[in-house]
């Protein structure tokens, strides 16, 4: 298809109608001032003003027109692209044009009354046939990106470089009042330091001097003034680095070894994607966090205490045949089973002013009841063993060995 150049034409915005069929209203409106209260509803247009008023008019994207004298409007164009542009600039030229926003517009006038001075009473403006020979740019405008959006980088450098001898950092802010500008300096500055430090590995600076390493993941090391310090660096409240009277290129090539070794490893662990954004060495409630600062500063971490092996359950210490001891040998005669022996201490029977023990905190089977003396020494032993049997470690044990005995001598 050839090329047609379409005219660009100056008009008075009074010679500027919106377009009752725009694409931004949903349902078409029956005048202009309905289409205006729309698009200020919908479509921020007082946030448009506001732009327009702060940073001046500029016509990089010229509206599209079209000829309306066919519809027999009294406006010579209609606004096929651009109705929010045109509507704020009609709106802060005579704001009775919206009453719902018309107290709006005033204060927006009144903040910026020297601005609003210069407001242009006419734009320039595309001139096409008709509306199908406008729909293609059109629909390349709002379905397509027309520019590419800077990156946070590409964002740190041009508000770096309005910085000079006759602006500061202050007057940057006043200009973008809505822009963390000293954010955006601290990633120019530390772009600018990183491209300087004078890496062992060239492999390495290339990479901490690319887009490869993202300011915006980078700066979650570097906003920790414990890291920032172990790399040498430190900012001031503006976003720049200490001293002001160097450059970030000249205090980065004066970095110690010490802080130039820590330098490498942060930025390695970087490229090696050990850290990221969501890394929990830049949370500082986390050990990982203090880890990582004594790596960078050349302390070497404890390792964690190990957590001391539980205590194994205290067994009942024996005190007699009736409690599971061994003061009876295999062919010796016992005094604990006949009920001669001296009776523990909370036992029935016995003089200690405790009660009996709870079942539960016995370990062992209590025997002292039961009349083994006359039996024969195969039985006394199979006795012993019942006697030094664990009830919570071998309870089946326990169980059988008794029911042999009982069995044996017909208890």
């Amino acid at each position: 298809m050839a090329y047609e150049q379409l005219p660009i034409v100056e008009v008075d915005l009074d010679q500027l109608l919106l377009d009752l069929e725009n694409y931004r209203i949903p349902t078409r409106r029956d005048d202009e001032a309905g289409a205006l209260k729309y698009l200020f509803a919908s479509e921020d247009v007082l946030g448009a003003a506001r732009l327009i008023l702060r940073d001046g008019y500029f016509d990089n994207e010229v509206p599209i027109v079209t000829s309306a004298s066919a519809s027999g409007s009294s406006s010579p164009y209609t606004v096929l692209e651009g109705n929010r542009r045109v509507s704020a600039l009609k709106a802060l030229q005579d704001p009775t044009i919206v009453p719902g926003h018309e107290a709006e517009i005033r204060a927006l006038l009144k903040r910026y009354a020297v601005e609003a001075e210069n407001l242009p009473e006419r734009i320039r403006v595309i001139v096409a046939p008709d509306r199908a020979t406008a729909a293609p740019h059109v629909a390349r405008l709002h379905t397509g990106i027309s520019k590419r959006r800077w990156s946070r980088d590409q964002q740190a450098t041009f508000y770096y470089s309005l910085v000079d001898e006759q602006t500061t950092v202050d007057d940057v802010k006043a200009q973008y009042p809505d822009v963390e500008v000293a954010r955006f300096m601290r990633m120019a500055v530390m772009r600018r330091f990183l491209s300087a430090a004078p890496f062992s590995d060239h492999t390495l600076r290339q990479y901490a001097a690319s887009d490869d390493l993202a300011m915006s993941a980078f700066e979650y090391a570097y906003r920790s003034k414990e890291i920032a310090s172990a790399i040498g660096v430190e900012f001031d409240k503006d976003g720049m680095l200490l001293p002001r009277a160097s450059t970030p290129e000249k205090i980065a090539t004066k970095l110690t070894k010490k802080k130039l070794n820590a330098l490498e490893y942060l930025v390695s662990e970087f490229r090696a994607g050990h850290l990221n954004t969501r890394s929990p060495e830049f949370k500082k409630r986390n050990q990982e966090y203090q880890s990582l600062v004594n790596r960078l500063n050349g302390v070497s971490t404890p390792a964690p205490p190990q957590p001391a092996p539980p205590n194994p359950p205290a067994q009942p210490t024996p005190s007699g045949p009736s409690q599971g001891g061994p003061s009876s040998a295999p062919g010796r005669p016992s005094t604990g089973g006949s009920g001669t022996g001296p009776t523990p201490p909370g036992s029935p029977g016995g003089t200690g002013s405790r009660g009996p023990n709870h079942p539960d905190t016995k370990d062992t089977l209590d025997l002292s009841g039961l009349d083994y003396e006359n039996a024969p020494l195969n039985l006394k032993l199979r006795y012993f063993e019942l006697r030094r049997i664990s009830l919570s470690n071998l309870p089946i044990a326990a169980a059988i060995r008794l029911f042999v005995i009982k069995g044996v001598v017909g208890v």
